[in-house]
């Protein structure tokens, strides 16, 4: 008689608790391929156990009863884990640290001053892999003076920032279409891009009003990618109509 396996997986970063989210950066930061990485995380969140190995079938055991698998129906099923091999779609970060709680995942009620100071730090780690960068914007997104973070904490920082960029490239399309990106959509910048980049955006949101740049500063993050959005849109628009 034919056995069947059912089993359940989580379908995304999203659906992952923090046990598991520190289990996948464990991983991560370990010396492991996406296909060791995928197998590992199917055998966890699939409570599976390998028994033995019988030439290419390997034995496995799920709530008491063993299967047979083949290498073949093992990569098969590690296929509805493939997007571990990307960044989160939407932001995901640990809900603690130790004592410290995070400030919201999509960074509602985060000051566009915070931002700006993140995505600074966010740059300069891209640029020359200093830990010491992620430890600052852990402060600041984890509301602390003084944190202590494991390669793994540190990890969570990374793909907490670079997954809330991809999403924010997403909502605010026309605004950060005007940053370049690599291969992978991390933008890039040099230093003095990223100071011209932040004096930009600041301008546009004050009107050139020096006045006014503290509010501005202290105006939540979401607001104001709103407005540097509709001020993208507006100026393609006039471009378009320039041509025309």
């Amino acid at each position: 008689m034919r056995q069947i396996l059912n089993v359940i997986i989580p379908k995304s970063w999203q659906e992952l608790p923090d046990k598991e989210l520190r289990f996948v950066f464990r991983l991560l930061q370990g010396e492991y391929s996406l296909t060791q990485i995928k197998t590992l995380c199917l055998l966890r969140w699939g409570q599976l156990k390998v028994v033995r190995r019988e030439g290419a079938v390997f034995i496995v055991r799920h709530h008491k009863k063993n299967y047979p698998l083949t290498t073949l129906q093992i990569c098969e099923s590690t296929e509805a884990l493939a997007w571990l091999g990307d960044f989160p779609q939407y932001p995901v970060r640990l809900s603690r640290i130790g004592i410290y709680r995070p400030v919201r995942a999509d960074f509602q009620n985060v000051s566009f001053g915070d931002f700006l100071a993140l995505d600074n730090l966010y740059q300069g780690y891209l640029q020359t892999q200093r830990e010491e960068l992620l430890h600052d914007m852990a402060l600041v997104m984890y509301q602390t003076k003084h944190i202590h973070l494991s390669k793994v904490e540190q990890i969570n920082i990374f793909y907490w920032f670079t997954s809330l960029k991809r999403w924010f490239a997403n909502m605010f399309s026309h605004f950060f279409k005007m940053e370049k990106s690599d291969e992978n959509g991390s933008t890039m910048l040099s230093f003095k891009e990223l100071q011209q980049n932040m004096n930009t955006q600041i301008r546009a949101l004050t009107g050139g009003d020096i006045t006014k740049e503290k509010e501005v500063l202290q105006m939540d993050c979401w607001r104001a990618l709103t407005e540097l959005e509709a001020k993208a849109v507006d100026y393609e628009d006039m471009k378009k109509h320039s041509k025309s």
